[in-house]
């Protein structure tokens, strides 16, 4: 009888060491389980805060005109969000519409500005003023092919009349950056700060630009003014 009831606290005893035991074995599973689980949000937070980074820098290089920077800020990033990717596709499709308006190709460059699919707005700016130098363009080779075919007809002067205004665009195409980097210089509008400068008119050495300078997340661009540049003299005028 008394071997029996040793048995049965043997048997107990046994059973108690293996339930801590189990508890223990469950305890350590579940702190690795949330370590992990830590470590894989801590991960993800790491990339979207990289991504972020890069887009705000591709954004205001955009905004000094150097896309070719800004695509590469990108393009260094190992994993991209959607701003990220967005952004990255309008980069490459603007700097093959800039390739190609170069070349002459404006139809070329006219077809890969259709669509941004980035909600930038220092990228739908770019877009915009490529898109105007392209319709002017092509409106100036238009009209060089239509003097070209008077002249066949024996119409010279009108020929090199319409020449002339081509020459003028070409020139003014030349030149509106340095234009734009003088005129910002002079007013303080760097690009860093948000400042947006479009030219919407020219007029010998006389420019027009629209100034607007953006929010903090590069989400809405106001209104600064519009003004008039004299390149010759330095001189600036606010007309609104």
């Amino acid at each position: 009888m008394t071997t029996i009831k040793f048995f049965k606290k043997a048997m107990v005893g046994t059973a108690a060491v293996a339930t801590i035991f189990a508890l223990a074995g469950c305890g350590k599973q579940s702190a690795s389980s949330s370590d992990t689980s830590s470590s894989s949000t801590s991960s993800v937070r790491s990339s979207e805060s990289k991504a972020s980074k890069a887009y705000r820098t591709a954004n205001k290089l955009i905004q000094n005109h150097d896309y070719e920077g800004a695509y590469e800020q990108l393009n260094q990033l190992n994993d991209h969000n959607a701003q990220t990717e967005a952004l990255a596709d309008d980069l490459q499709s603007y700097m093959d519409a800039q390739k190609a308006y170069e070349n002459g190709d404006y139809d070329s460059a006219k077809n890969s500005l259709k669509s941004q699919k980035s909600t930038s707005t220092a990228m739908r700016n770019a877009y915009a003023d490529l898109q105007s130098k392209v319709s002017s363009a092509q409106g100036s080779n238009s009209s060089q092919t239509s003097s070209s075919t008077n002249k066949k007809a024996g119409s010279t002067n009108s020929s090199t009349q319409q020449s002339t205004p081509a020459a003028n665009q070409a020139a003014s195409d030349a030149t509106s950056d340095n234009v734009v980097q003088q005129f910002a210089n002079k007013m303080g509008f760097s690009g860093s700060q948000g400042y947006q400068i479009m030219p919407t008119g020219k007029d010998g050495n006389v420019y027009k630009f629209e100034v607007r300078q953006n929010n903090s997340d590069n989400t809405v661009a106001s209104l600064i003014g519009i003004y008039q540049y004299n390149s010759q003299t330095g001189a600036v005028t606010k007309i609104a």
